[in-house]
This record gives structure tokens, C-alpha cells and sequence, in this order.
């Protein structure tokens, strides 16, 4: 006996597939508590509401540290917490002459020399000084190849990066041009043959920048490649200068060009971070803030129900409410200080204690039919009832088989 769905049937399992497909797809709309899920804290460090200190305090830091190191308590963190307070006030020359003072004094052990290796490389990239970062962080990759998750290595290949393209012209009016991907429709330089494989050419953003200076091919960068990146950008930006331009323009490139991440999940970061990176710079440089906002658009043209309005107009609130957030930071160390209190104890207890609670940003998109939370009800309840009215008609299908059986037998038996 064959085995054969009544009509009904075969037209609902038809239907019910195509609906089980289209739900798949459905779940590419974004929230920002999928975007949380696959890079979490990546809005917070885009619009800078995370615990981070005022000017304020790195002067109460210097201050406090000097005082000690006067009291004869001669530390060699008291060095590194002066260089990286010098160094987060953008006075570079104050931050590299502290730890040369520390390394004269302290090179005695493997964790000092790798954290002055480690700071040094970055206070030389800082002051535009590539070539000694670059050596300063190859050592402290060489002392301790893991620490910070491998922060130092994307530090590394970020200034590599800048490197290769100031050696190929990639300037405007002496000035490293921005964006650093490279983009053959802005691209003036003819004296090189357009067939030609060029690194420089080759290595269009810094999702590839990562694969080259890995093993140097061209190859797509690959998901823990992307996963470790991303972690390493979030880190730079946390620890170091999160509103640098590069730095947002690094996280955006690794969130839209890379095909191992979640793309859905990543397109609105990825604009946002572009979008804040344009921001960022001068006025006057429009080349640069234009070209910035064409990575906006081109992330949005996959998004059907996002357009660069609607990024821009979530950004300025999530941009408030960071403002507002680093206001009261700046308000409360402002006070600790006149208090002559222990700034950093009460900074601790306050801010780090719960700071994923505190500086998690609201979700403006709730109620928006552009961004839903739970998009999917209807859906869901068409699916279930279409399940059960297919398992209705098959069970019926066989019942009535019963019963033509059945009938048949007793005819068979009269």
C-alpha cells in the first residue's frame, strides 16, 4: 500500500515549510539586545557611556602618586599610573618620560618590563611615533605573547596598518587620510599598475589588514580571527581612546565586511560606529566625514526598514544619555576631590560594582515597528495553528482509511 497525502494536506505542509523558512529570515531584524548578545558593550564604548574617569581625576592621580613616590614609597605602578594618566590627558611627552624614569628603575622583572614595553608602544603611537610603538609593542608581545587577550598584537597590526598606508601616499595635506580602507573609487595614485597585486590594494579594510599581518595572504578573515579582533578594538577603545576615529572606524570594518559574524546583528553597530567616527573630526575636513558617511549608507543598503535618518536620530539619544551618564561621573570625582577623599575607593564602589546594570544603554526602538522586540507573535501563532490543522488532516486522512476498512470487512463478512 502506498502511502499518499490527501490534498489538503500536502497544500498545508507546503505552506507551513514556506512559513518555517520566512520565520528564519524574519530573525534578522535587529534589536540592540541582539546586538548586545553578539558584541556586547559595543554601543556603550560607540557612544562612551561606560566608567571612565574626568580630566579631574588624572590630575588628582598624578597628584596623589607624586605624593607618594615624595614620601620615599618608591613603586613602580605609581610610574605606570602617572605615564597613563599623562597619556589619557594627550600630554604624550609626559607620558613616555615617566616610563623611561620607571624603566631605569625597575627592569628587574618580567611583569614590569612588559608593562613598560607595553604602555611605551602605545604612548609612541599616540604621539604619531610608528616605528617606536611598533617596536615597543613587538617586545611586549615577545615578554607576554597573552596578556589583555592578545590586546597588544591588534595594537600591532592596527599601526601596520597605518604604516602601509602612509607609505603608499595615503595623505591629504600631510595628514594621514581618513577613512584607511582603501577604496578604488577614491583612489588617485596611478603610478601603480592597476593589475597589480598590492598589499596596499589588497588589504581594503582592517578585517584583511588582520589576516595579512597574521600570515600574509588575502585570504577572508575567519570568525575567531573576527571574534579576537573585535575583542581587541573594544579593548583599545576601553582602555585607551575610545572616540578615536581609527578605532571606530577599525569596529565598524570588522562588524559590516567580515562574513563571519552575524551580519544582521551588526550592520546598525557597524553604522553607528562609522557615523560617530565622521562626527569626530574637524569640520573643515569634509573629504573625510563625507567618505565616512558613504560606509553608512553602504552598511545600510542591506537594512530594508533602517536608513542613515533613522541611525542618526538613535545615535543623538544614545549619545544624551551618555552624556548625561559621564556628567554625573564628572560631578561625583569633582566632589570626592574637594573632599580630599579616596577618589578611586568610592569610584570603585559606585561605578564598577554593578556597571553593566548603570551603563547599559536604554533601548529607544521599543514600540517602533523599524526595530521590534518580539516581531514574531503573529507568526507564531499562524505556525502553530497551521502545525496543528496539518496534524488534523493527516490524522483524519488515516481515520477515514479505518473506517473504509472497516466497512469493507464487514461487508466481506455479510
Amino acid at each position: 500500500m502506498k502511502f499518499r497525502l490527501s490534498p489538503i494536506a500536502v497544500v498545508m505542509t507546503v505552506v507551513l515549510l514556506t512559513i518555517s523558512t520566512t520565520m528564519a529570515c524574519l530573525w534578522d531584524f535587529d534589536t540592540q539586545i541582539q546586538e548586545r548578545t553578539k558584541f556586547p558593550s559595543a554601543l556603550e564604548l560607540i557612544t562612551g557611556k561606560f566608567p571612565r574617569h574626568s580630566p579631574a581625576f588624572y590630575q588628582w592621580r598624578i597628584d596623589d602618586r607624586q605624593a607618594k613616590l615624595d614620601s620615599g614609597d618608591d613603586q613602580a605602578s605609581y610610574y605606570d599610573d602617572i605615564a597613563v594618566a599623562y597619556d589619557k590627558l594627550r600630554q604624550d611627552d609626559q607620558a613616555i618620560e615617566w616610563m623611561h624614569k620607571k624603566a631605569a628603575k625597575f627592569n628587574d622583572s618580567v611583569d614590569n618590563r612588559y608593562k613598560t614595553a607595553a604602555n611605551l608602544g602605545t604612548f609612541y603611537l599616540h604621539s604619531r611615533q610608528l616605528d617606536k610603538g611598533i617596536e615597543q609593542l613587538e617586545l611586549a608581545i615577545k615578554i607576554n605573547p597573552n596578556a589583555h587577550f592578545g590586546r597588544e598584537r591588534y595594537q600591532l597590526y592596527l599601526a601596520k596598518y597605518i604604516k602601509l598606508r602612509l607609505a603608499n601616499g595615503h595623505l591629504h595635506d600631510g595628514q594621514l587620510l581618513l577613512p584607511l580602507r582603501y577604496d578604488r573609487d577614491h583612489d588617485s595614485d596611478s603610478s601603480q599598475n592597476k593589475d597589480q597585486v598590492h598589499p596596499h590594494k589588497e588589504v581594503r579594510h582592517f578585517g584583511s589588514a588582520v589576516v595579512y599581518f597574521d600570515d600574509g595572504t588575502y585570504r577572508q578573515i575567519d570568525k575567531k580571527q573576527t571574534a579576537d579582533a573585535v575583542t581587541g578594538i573594544m579593548g583599545m577603545m576601553r582602555f585607551g581612546h575610545y572616540d578615536s576615529p581609527v578605532l571606530l572606524e577599525c569596529l565598524g570594518d570588522l562588524l559590516s565586511e567580515t562574513s563571519s559574524v552575524n551580519q544582521n546583528s551588526a550592520y546598525t553597530i557597524a553604522a553607528r560606529a562609522y557615523m560617530r567616527a565622521a562626527d569626530l573630526l574637524p569640520q573643515e575636513d569634509e573629504a573625510s566625514r563625507n567618505r565616512y558617511h558613504e560606509l553608512v549608507e553602504r552598511v545600510m543598503h542591506y537594512k530594508e526598514h533602517l536608513d542613515h535618518k533613522k541611525i542618526r536620530h538613535y545615535l543623538e539619544l544614545e549619545l544624551a544619555e551618555a552624556k548625561e551618564y559621564y556628567t554625573q561621573i564628572v560631578a561625583d570625582e569633582k566632589l570626592w576631590i574637594s573632599q580630599k577623599a579616596d577618589v578611586e575607593a568610592l569610584f570603585q564602589a559606585k561605578y564598577y560594582a554593578d556597571s553593566d546594570a548603570q551603563s547599559t544603554l536604554r533601548d529607544y526602538t521599543d514600540g517602533k515597528k523599524i526595530i521590534s522586540t518580539n516581531p514574531f507573535k503573529f507568526v507564531e501563532v499562524v505556525y502553530i495553528v497551521i502545525s496543528l490543522l496539518l496534524l488534523a488532516s493527516i490524522g483524519l486522512y488515516f481515520f477515514q482509511r479505518f473506517l473504509k476498512k472497516l466497512a469493507s470487512r464487514k461487508t466481506n463478512e455479510v
